[in-house]
């Protein structure tokens, strides 16, 4: 249809003035908003400002290897991932946002929760981030990762990827031979090869966690928008025996559980050895609360179990014949000392991820499995040749069998026997055994003796003895 001039002219006006209209309402708008605008960018360069100085960018000694970290402690304790420590070894060297390069040695691992300490030299003022409580973090929450993506901070200067908060409470099947991601933090801020390691902040800067995984474009090793940290609570757990120099094992109950589709979650099969049968646990109860969160699928069940070390106390809540029944049950180890030693061995991030086991919760796909973060082509950067470890950082590695740094132990163990030194008092001149009373649960009242020649436990119905020279030698 052909318009008539008139017409034609009528349309251009309408539009040229519905056009006017509307940049005279975005110009108000402008107008009553750039103050706020200005305000929030100003916060969010501040927060940043804040975070980039305790991030750490991690590098081998021989250049072929690293990822990134972040400071928590200023005498320069830092947090990494165990696949970025994994293939680099007892030393590193870490570049941070003030130009400097630091020699670092190992100090603790946790390969399922794929999380390791690192010890920085060179000042006893490191800038340390600040730690949230990552139960506060919120789906659609502003946050932002800080790393060493690709190993670009050759100048030490990281990089800084802004997004929100996709998920919480994300469970990961274990990927290759070790790594399993409990109750982690998805973001759709880019994380890519380099980051792992790294620290997940808040929009205030404070750290909510450490990133590790990404889901990749596998050709191209781009991110998708789908990255995965380890929540900061989770590791606080795990603080006191990563300073210790130690190994660590993640938790089981020595209990399975199954859910139906009416959200009700029972046990599914109990080992009768295990704590929990000991208070009382039995085979198809149904499972309320763990360790003070609701259970409401099995997924729900091992994203907490997850979270804890070996050897802890928690509380747990079930239902029988429609009676609440509340206990505290002490968590056992996933893997025997030998076994979990020997996974060690074993690359951590080799072979394909495993399946979702069939009836176990809900069914996830595979997941990219976190990879040996490499130097892109020949790029060079301060530890692309190989350096020996420095001989004033010597006397700070000591190996020895089930233990990431012996040396860290024995620190440790000092600190604590001198705490309690100052805080008890002098033993060494008090003489004869020592008796310690109690009572059991079910066993009555308790004597402990302890002795120079013989030692002994005495309770309502038996009394062990034992001497050095025949129990003990």
């Amino acid at each position: 249809m052909k318009l008539l001039p008139n017409r034609a002219a009528q349309i251009a006006l309408h539009l040229a003035w519905g056009l006017l209209g509307s940049l005279i309402v975005a110009t108000s708008s402008a107008q009553d908003v750039a103050d706020v605008v200005l305000k929030a960018e100003q916060q969010r360069i501040e927060a940043v400002g804040r975070a980039v100085k305790s991030a750490v960018a991690v590098f081998s000694a021989d250049g072929n290897g690293g990822g990134s970290g972040v400071v928590i402690s200023p005498d320069g304790y830092a947090l990494t991932n165990f696949h970025v420590v994994a293939p680099v070894g007892d030393y590193m060297q870490c570049g941070m946002a003030d130009g400097r390069l630091y020699d670092a040695v190992l100090v603790g691992i946790d390969p399922t929760g794929d999380v390791a300490m690192i010890k920085l030299f060179g000042r006893d003022d490191f800038p340390v981030a600040e730690m949230a409580d990552s139960d506060d973090v919120q789906v659609g929450d502003w946050c932002f990762a800080v790393g060493n993506p690709f190993l670009l901070a050759t100048n030490f200067q990281p990089t800084v990827t802004y997004g929100i908060v996709s998920g919480t409470h994300r469970y990961q099947f274990p990927a290759g031979t070790l790594l399993e991601y409990t109750d982690c933090i998805q973001t759709d801020a880019a994380i890519n090869p380099g980051n792992s390691g790294g620290p997940l902040f808040n929009a205030h800067g404070q750290l909510i966690g450490v990133n590790g995984r990404g889901s990749f474009e596998k050709r191209g090793r781009v991110n998708v928008g789908l990255g995965y940290a380890i929540s900061i609570n989770q590791i606080k757990h795990f603080l006191g025996h990563l300073h210790s120099g130690r190994i660590l094992d993640h938790a089981t109950l020595g209990a399975t559980v199954a859910d139906d589709d009416s959200g009700h979650v029972f046990v599914s099969n109990i080992l009768d050895s295990s704590d929990a049968y000991r208070r009382g646990l039995r085979y198809d109860d149904e499972m309320v609360s763990f360790a003070g969160r609701r259970i409401t699928s099995a997924n729900d069940f091992k994203n907490v179990l997850g979270i804890y070390p070996k050897g802890w106390r928690v509380p747990l809540s079930f239902l029988r014949d429609g009676e609440r029944r509340e206990i505290h049950v002490r968590l056992a180890g996933v893997h025997a000392r030998e076994e979990l030693l020997q996974l060690i061995k074993q690359s951590p991030v080799s072979g394909p991820p495993k399946k979702q086991p069939p009836g176990d919760g809900e069914k996830k796909p595979a997941k990219e499995k976190p990879e040996e973060e490499k130097p892109e082509g020949d790029k060079q950067h301060p530890a692309a040749k190989v350096k020996p470890v420095p001989k004033e950082l010597a006397p700070f590695i000591e190996h020895r069998t089930g233990f990431a740094n012996y040396y860290f132990n024995k620190l440790n163990r000092t600190r604590v026997w001198n705490a309690f030194h100052d805080a008890a008092g002098e033993f060494v001149d008090l003489k004869g055994p020592w008796t310690l009373n109690g009572q059991s649960d079910d066993k009555g009242t308790l004597a402990i003796r302890l002795g120079d020649n013989t030692s002994g436990m005495e309770n309502e119905a038996s009394k062990v003895e034992l001497t050095a020279d025949k129990d003990l030698s």
